[in-house]
């Protein structure tokens, strides 16, 4: 007989019960059985709330990639994404879409991001595309878009560089100046083939200097590094108390931050080596940075690339050693998206996993949130957000409706849709 189903017979035998000797034999078991039952569910529904899902866009098609921004400069947290074809924004908060660009690069868009890039005070888009990922000699354009003073009318595009298999883009201020450079990543290195991407050239991991005038100058360059192999993704933070934001790079070489120090020299530091399993590829194929109410930090990431892990790395408390590694999933299929922030209020960031397939273990495609339970991750609860509805591309976390409290953003592949998975309050 399952648990649950005697738990309540014990309930009821103690309602029907007439004995003091029956009441006292069966109440100890029913509340022992109450309590192994429902204990940690109890706990983790006190602690965190249970999201409230929108759909903002059922038929958008492939959501390779979504951001948030003000856009029309209303105090509101607008929604960006970007489809093969298409970039767009969902207007705060009706969410009704204007189409930014439609057709003008060519298939696919595969990244967005957003800046205020000719400092007129408009938010504006740089924007990957030529989406062709085992084409590693030619394709990858980088443009921007720039902001009409009706955001609502179609932006005007202007290019920039290209790169075989450009994959990902991010500002950061990498060099402490006050201004952001565009921080771009290819996939795969220059003329790598599969199955073998280790083999070969790295990745040309390159900034960006937005010149005076972007629309008609040259954009400059720097090689950041060029030893990666299939780098999937980065993150841009300030990981000490220069000026300057670092960054952490996720590829078959693990888990790396990266540096700029004097006369712009980088200096590598090895976190985490990554998957350590045998039968499937090394590394890390996604990155985020979470925050504990201790002030440590912990990295978030997704192994192997396009992996079946969900996995944190606990900051040491020793300097220039591996982070620890702790599993929290290995069930997912085709992970490919990861946030932090703080849902439950108590100072510690929870992680957010999107993926995008179903796997073996009969785990529908969806989202998750992995809540620590301790500064070392040594346990956790894990909370359904999503079950089948999200196939899941990208994720973003940002507080929508100015309460205060975090909302998710998530595009999906398969489901072809846009999300909000909405914080209830307080």
């Amino acid at each position: 007989m399952p648990t649950r189903q005697r738990f309540y017979l014990c309930l009821s035998a103690l309602i029907r019960g007439r004995h003091l000797i029956l009441l006292a034999v069966i109440a100890p078991a029913c509340v022992f059985a109450a309590l192994w039952l429902n204990a940690s569910t109890m706990a983790w529904q006190a602690a965190v709330p249970r999201l409230v899902e929108q759909v903002v866009d059922a038929n958008f098609g492939i959501g390779y990639a979504v951001t948030v921004a003000d856009v029309n400069r209303d105090g509101k947290t607008d929604i960006i994404a970007i489809n093969a074809t298409q970039a767009v924004w969902f207007e705060n908060p009706t969410w009704k879409k204007h189409v930014i660009m439609d057709g003008l690069t060519k298939k696919d868009n595969v990244c967005v991001a957003a800046h205020d890039i000719d400092g007129d005070g408009r938010i504006d888009l740089a924007l990957g595309a030529e989406w062709m990922p085992t084409n590693t000699q030619t394709g990858g354009s980088l443009q921007w878009l720039r902001q009409p003073e009706d955001p609502t009318k179609r932006w005007e595009m202007f290019p920039i560089a290209s790169e075989p298999t450009l994959h990902r883009i991010r500002w950061g201020d990498i060099d402490g100046d006050g201004k952001k450079e565009l921080i771009v990543a290819p996939l795969q290195g220059r003329g790598t083939k599969p199955p073998k991407w280790e083999e070969g050239k790295g990745v040309r991991l390159l900034a960006f200097s937005v010149p005076k005038d972007p629309a008609k100058e040259e954009w400059k360059s720097e090689v950041i590094d060029e030893s990666f192999h299939a780098l999937h993704n980065f993150a841009v933070v300030n990981f000490d108390e220069d000026p300057a934001e670092e960054i952490i790079t996720a590829s078959l070489e693990g888990v790396v931050l990266l540096d700029r120090g004097e006369g712009g020299i980088w200096k590598r530091t090895l976190i985490g080596e990554g998957n350590d399993e045998l039968e499937t590829p090394p590394g890390a194929g996604e990155i985020k940075v979470g925050r504990l109410k201790s002030g440590k930090r912990y990295l978030a990431t997704v192994e192997p690339w396009h992996g079946h892990q969900i996995v944190v790395y606990v900051q040491p408390s020793e300097p220039e050693t591996l982070w620890t590694r702790r599993v929290l999933d290995a069930k997912v299929k085709q992970g490919h998206a990861l946030g932090c922030g703080d849902f439950d209020g108590d100072g510690d960031d929870e992680l957010v996993a999107g993926w995008r397939e179903a796997s073996e273990a009969g785990l529908r495609p969806g989202v998750a949130m992995y809540d620590p339970q301790d500064e070392a991750w040594g346990s956790g609860r894990k909370s359904t957000v999503d079950d089948g509805g999200m196939a899941t591309e990208d994720l973003v976390i940002a507080d929508l409706n100015q309460d205060g409290l975090p909302d998710v953003v998530a595009s999906g592949r398969a489901t072809h849709n846009v999300k909000i998975y909405w914080h209830p309050g307080k």
